[in-house]
């Protein structure tokens, strides 16, 4: 089976699953959906390797170092944001934040609310490489790849005997 061919397919489907508007976001009051994509660093560096270890193959997917926080969500109480990631966050989305009187905030305070905010109540999990491995399961380039690898096995056993 050619494990290289499905590689592309596997980072084609991880990134899609970040740029799909299916992740919940909000409270009681003002709930939504959105993407896992402000920038979209975290799509780009999805890299698929294959690797051959002694008898068996393995394939790794590496990223950039925070889709560990994207996937599994932060949890509340567990320290503070770094606010520099905060800001880039907030000019990326273009978001404007506002005080109780209803006056814009400078970008510098409204990271400082929302630093606060994640410390209080955490970020819920996005989950998105297990929406991928759904996604991978059903894929039809990635069937027919393994049916075709596990029909050419089949062939082969059959002539080696």
């Amino acid at each position: 089976m050619n494990i290289e061919a499905i590689a592309p397919i596997l980072e084609d489907i991880i990134r899609q699953s970040l740029y799909e508007k299916r992740y919940q976001f909000g409270f009681a009051n003002y709930r939504g959906t959105s993407n896992k994509v402000a920038s979209g660093t975290l799509a780009r560096s999805v890299e698929v390797q294959v690797q051959q270890k002694n008898d068996y193959t393995v394939i790794q997917v590496l990223m950039e170092e925070y889709g560990q926080w994207v996937q599994s969500g932060r949890m509340a109480g567990k320290g503070f944001v770094p606010v520099g990631s905060l800001m880039r966050w907030i000019k990326q989305r273009g978001l404007k934040g506002r005080d109780k009187k209803g006056r814009y905030m400078t970008d510098k305070s409204f990271a400082y609310a929302i630093q606060k905010n994640i410390n209080k109540f955490g970020i819920r999990p996005a989950n998105f490489l297990d929406i991928s491995i759904e996604k991978i399961m059903n894929d039809e380039r990635i069937v027919n790849l393994i049916g075709e690898a596990t029909y050419e096995d089949l062939i082969n056993t059959i002539e080696g005997i």
